[in-house]
């Protein structure tokens, strides 16, 4: 098999996970929707009454939400290392490997984001990191140019 075709199914799949992720995102959007729609209204299923306690709980899954896109761009760049002996077909795979990784990790936020608004019921925090899960997707989704590019420059 010829090595673009190699690269363009490749990039496919690792292509088709990012709209999963994206299309994961949108269904979390929808579900905080209908929560907020069938059971308005919703004050979460942990009832927290402390505000310290609400604003801790905000803070610690903001500042997890930050780590998990440092943590993703520090993995990038070391899954992505060149090793001596690498082959082309193994900077393939490594390329594959780590935008999934990337691609799987943008989701984070959104998580967070999702897991606040059960809880309490947090809906605009909500927004917000599925917002910032959406750009860290865009940031990290594959894209076949930049992964021909890469190749190029490491072989």
């Amino acid at each position: 098999m010829e090595a673009q075709e190699i690269i363009r199914r490749t990039h496919r799949i690792a292509a088709l996970v990012g709209f999963s992720v994206l299309g994961a995102m949108a269904l979390y959007l929808v579900l905080v929707e209908l929560i907020r729609s069938k059971m308005a209204p919703f004050h979460g299923l942990y009832p927290i009454t402390d505000p310290q306690a609400i604003r801790n709980l905000r803070y610690l899954f903001y500042g997890l939400s930050a780590a998990s896109v440092i943590l993703a761009r520090i993995l990038q760049s070391l899954l992505l290392r060149k090793k001596p002996g690498d082959r082309p077909e193994d900077l393939l795979n490594k390329l594959h490997r780590t935008s999934l990784i990337m691609v799987i990790m943008s989701e984070l936020p959104a998580l967070f984001g999702l897991i606040l608004f059960l809880i309490r019921g947090l809906y605009r925090d909500f927004y917000i990191l599925l917002g910032i899960s959406v750009v860290v997707l865009f940031i990290f989704f594959p894209r076949r140019r930049a992964w021909e590019e890469w190749l190029i420059s490491q072989t």
